[in-house]
């Protein structure tokens, strides 16, 4: 008996030391903004997309793309990845618009269910998107604006029952609605997304967010349901006026967030995200960028950590930057732009704070993600004829009322910044003189100048030199801490010669210690973590086997 007792309390531990002390993710249910598990912890989703299941069944005769195995999911989980997100096919589960074979239909649907478990039983979340629709009984070979009145709401009556007994699976109804095309604030577009009528020249009969609630709801399925914005899942300018009722009252939102996105800046974010996520789990079920950097993705999961949003990011596929890809290979090596989120869950998981740093970029070999180019005077933003540093700068050509603007959603503000700096060259003229203007930003799209400076001012008297690189320093000190700027713009007066401006930076107050290199980072952090926890977890074994037995 007491052999017993002791390998029965030996079994509770080891279970508790291989399980790292990590969260559950079964018992997944919406409360109130928040996403809980079944013993009311709260559960953050931090994850990857894993795109092919969408596409390959119609294109290249298989169902994933690159290896779909335990291996996979175990790389992932070195990432400390605790969801994952499946884009379906709904022609390919349904079987229907084409003949059967090994990768559509019967087979394509086993595949993923067992697909779908190998993730749930190692502790993943699941998100389960229609990502392709099929339009007037057509193949489903490609995104469409709305998904059809038919075979969608079949999709999704099946996958429902499906997974209804899985609780750590979640439904995403759509991936990216766009009705009336790359609409951010049509009533019309809002309606058509809600009850699938109205919905102009779309050409076929739409599925609306409430009619695919309920077809889910028909099949006594509680899944946490996630509805994507229109214009591509990013607008969510008028959810609150059409949301759709869940009789669960399990529902969350779904956000696609990029770089090249309209609204890509935490100004832009707090206005028109923040009323949202604040009554609603928001998941940000896609977020990336393009060129092979990770400031955009840093920035924005760091601004989701702030305020309690899911995120996956796209994803975990191996190819260009443009896809855009988090890994070099499948064994789970990162890119430069996947560094960037394997670096900040590693943080999160050893409880560190991911470095995050008030100080920004509105140019810097590029225009950056913080701010939108609204100016009316001709300039070339990637100017290689004169360089203060890297590849670029703005050459501008300052005609008389024509502006260089850069609006950024309130992002320049005293209580926390110190100063706007540039540099400035005068080119083969030189002598140049204007006004930069702080600006806000009316509801009607014009701005209104809170202050103004001379450029001379800023320069100690001088004008811009030709031919030379002078910094310039707006010093921000002085001025009221409860005022907010969105923006500034460059304007004369007066026809001016052409010139060049590059690394313009706002700069923090505050600013914390500069992290080390990503690459020294990867080369520090590059032994196998899993081989790292069994060794520990051997130690703890033999020692939990001695107490136990002497028990």
């Amino acid at each position: 008996m007491k052999i017993l007792k002791s390998l029965i309390l030996f079994s509770i531990l080891l279970k508790t030391v291989l399980s790292g002390g990590e969260t559950s993710t079964k018992g997944l249910h919406v409360f109130g903004r928040n996403i809980l598990n079944e013993n009311g912890e709260l559960v953050m989703l931090r994850g990857a997309n894993r795109p092919g299941t969408e596409y390959c069944c119609v294109q290249y005769a298989k169902i994933f793309d690159g290896p779909f195995d335990q291996a996979q999911v175990d790389e992932m989980r070195k990432w400390k990845m605790n969801a994952v997100r499946v884009p379906l096919n709904e022609d390919c589960w349904l079987g229907v618009h084409a003949p059967e074979t090994e990768y559509f239909g019967a087979s394509y649907r086993k595949a993923i269910e067992d697909y779908v478990k190998q993730y749930t039983d190692s502790n993943m979340a699941v998100i389960i998107d229609l990502h392709w629709a099929s339009e007037n009984g057509k193949l489903a070979t490609q995104q469409i604006p709305m998904p059809n009145n038919g075979n969608s709401l079949l999709f999704w009556e099946d996958v429902a029952k499906t997974f209804k007994d899985n609780s750590r699976v979640l439904f995403d109804l759509y991936n990216e609605p766009y009705p009336y095309g790359n609409s951010w604030a049509n009533p019309d577009a809002w309606q058509c997304w809600k009850n699938g009528t109205d919905c102009g020249t779309l050409g076929y009969e739409a599925s609306g967010m409430q009619q695919m609630i309920d077809a889910i709801r028909s099949t006594g399925a509680t899944n946490i349901i996630l509805l994507s914005g229109i214009q591509y899942a990013t607008s969510f300018t008028m959810f609150l006026d059409y949301q759709p009722v869940d009789p669960a009252k399990q529902m969350g939102v779904a956000l696609h967030s990029y770089d090249f996105n309209y609204c890509r800046s935490r100004g832009c974010w707090d206005t028109y995200l923040k009323p949202v996520y604040s009554l609603y789990p928001m998941v940000a079920t896609e977020t990336g960028q393009k060129d092979c950097l990770h400031d955009f993705l840093s920035d924005f999961i760091s601004y989701c950590d702030s305020n309690d949003i899911h995120y996956l990011a796209w994803s975990w596929l191996t190819g260009a930057c443009g896809i855009p890809s988090l890994i070099q290979d499948y064994k789970g090596s990162p890119s430069n732009f996947g560094i960037g989120l394997k670096r900040h869950l590693s943080d999160l998981a050893s409880g560190v704070t991911p470095y995050f740093t008030d100080t920004f970029e509105i140019y810097n070999d590029k225009l950056t993600h913080w701010a939108d180019d609204w100016s009316s005077a001709t300039r070339v933003i990637n100017s290689t004829t004169q360089v203060y540093s890297g590849k670029y700068s703005i050459e501008w050509l300052p005609a008389s009322t024509k502006s260089l603007h850069f609006m950024c959603w309130s992002c320049i503000k005293p209580k926390i910044h110190k100063s706007v700096d540039f540099y400035a060259n005068g080119g083969s003229i030189g002598g140049q003189d204007m006004d930069m203007d702080l600006l806000k930003l009316n509801p009607d799209g014009t701005n209104t100048i809170i202050h103004t400076y001379k450029l001379s001012q800023l320069l100690g008297g001088n004008v811009v030199p030709k031919t030379e690189w002078v910094k310039v320093v707006l010093d921000l000190t002085q001025l009221p801490k409860d005022e907010e700027y969105d923006g500034f713009w460059l304007k004369s007066d007066t026809n001016q010669p052409s010139m060049y401006v590059d690394e313009i930076t706002v700069q923090a107050i505050h600013e914390p210690p500069t992290p080390i290199p990503d690459s020294q980072w990867e080369e520090e952090n590059d032994d196998d973590s899993i081989a790292s926890i069994i060794a520990i977890n051997s130690i703890l074994f033999i020692s939990l086997l001695l107490v136990s037995l002497l028990l």
